[in-house]
């Protein structure tokens, strides 16, 4: 399980995903998220005293 998903559910989000972008392009959406990732887990690291008071509830 991932994020609360299981595997038939992944297995059709990653289908949906490659009909929504193409095989094409999907290297380059796959860069994007990468890319987002790593600059919100910079934020995180820089601004990691604010999450407590925006992720107290999660």
């Amino acid at each position: 399980m991932l994020l609360g998903l299981g595997l038939w559910e992944l297995l059709l989000l990653g289908v949906l995903v490659t009909a929504l972008f193409g095989l094409g392009s999907l290297p380059a959406a796959a860069r994007e998220m990468g890319r987002l990732h790593g600059f919100s887990q910079r934020l995180k690291r820089k601004f990691g005293w604010l999450s407590r008071f925006f992720l107290r509830g999660i």
